[in-house]
């Protein structure tokens, strides 16, 4: 049963939480679902302007309280007012634009849900089915017709009261489920298609980029794209011209390279900071794609006087 119910967003009174401060978070397993709520908190991003362009691997859901912001879905920017709330899956890229000088108040949830390894009770509905139906949401704008913003409150109450208890995170994921259950014609605004060609190599390019780990998983890469491994591996490879391991590398070099140039960091530190495995890999792959040593490279900067003296 749904718990949302019609409330005017004037009804709803904000709360004295300290911004960006963890409500709750923690674990859960459902029958054949496995839920981890990352974190509720308060967002007043007061002296920023922009968040650029980014994904992630988990569901986010952002309410606005009082004043606005601007999101967009890869498109143009949208703006969200007082009693408006957006829901972003898995793998969507979005970036936002605040008023640094009057923020806006607001709540964001972060969830993520995984199968369960333990298979769901005989005769009962896939809790895991239904809560991923959300991984399919199309990128929009909602008017909070339903109550949300209302049980929102609610749960940060119980959660200044109970912490991270049971009952609280439970409370949590009944609002989950009921957001699966609204109707995506709800929605104020619709974005353009986002899975075309272009999307799909902005996203890729944006989690390369943020990736600083030595090895890539492409499958979380692939899972968050809702993309088998290979599907998404030969569709890049089409689209690009190269592998993804490729523009990891490539990557990887052109950090390598404002390091040669901007620092005076040891060689095998700069092997380690971008992420390449060691310095005889690094100055092999550097000198394939250079024609020269990573030392020749920094050596010949500082004659130029382009290098970090």
């Amino acid at each position: 049963m749904s718990l949302l119910n019609p409330r005017h967003p004037h009804e709803i009174l904000f709360l004295g939480v300290q911004p960006y401060q963890t409500m709750l978070s923690g674990n859960l397993r459902l029958n054949d679902a496995a839920v981890e709520i990352i974190d509720l908190l308060l967002e007043v991003p007061a002296g920023f302007a922009q968040c650029p362009p980014h994904l992630h691997t988990w569901y986010e859901l952002n309410y606005v309280y009082e004043g606005h912001m601007q999101t967009s879905f890869g498109a143009s920017m949208l703006d969200i007012h007082a009693g408006e709330f957006f829901l972003i899956p898995p793998g969507m890229e979005h970036a936002h634009t605040y008023e640094p000088n009057d923020p806006h108040k607001g709540v964001c949830l972060r969830w993520k849900v995984d199968s369960s390894t333990e298979d769901k009770p005989a005769n009962t509905i896939s809790t895991y089915e239904q809560l991923n139906v959300l991984s399919s949401w199309k990128p929009g704008v909602y008017t909070d017709e339903f109550g949300l913003g209302q049980l929102l409150m609610t749960c940060f109450e119980n959660a200044k009261l109970n912490g991270s208890s049971i009952a609280v995170l439970l409370q949590i994921v009944q609002v989950i489920f009921s957001i699966t259950e609204l109707s995506p014609e709800r929605k104020r605004w619709i974005e353009t298609d986002t899975n075309s060609d272009h999307a799909l190599l902005r996203k890729v390019e944006i989690y390369l980029n943020d990736d600083q780990t030595y090895e890539v998983d492409v499958h979380r890469l692939a899972a968050s794209l809702h993309m088998s491994y290979g599907h998404l591996a030969r569709k890049y490879k089409k689209l690009s011209g190269h592998t993804i391991m490729d523009r990891m590398s490539q990557i990887r070099l052109e950090r390598s390279l404002e390091l040669l140039r901007c620092t005076d960091q040891p060689i095998q530190e700069i092997a380690y900071i971008t992420g390449l495995s060691s310095l005889s890999y690094y100055s092999r792959l550097f000198k394939k794609n250079y024609g020269m040593s990573p030392k020749e490279y920094r050596d010949i900067g500082k004659e130029k006087g382009l290098t970090h003296s």
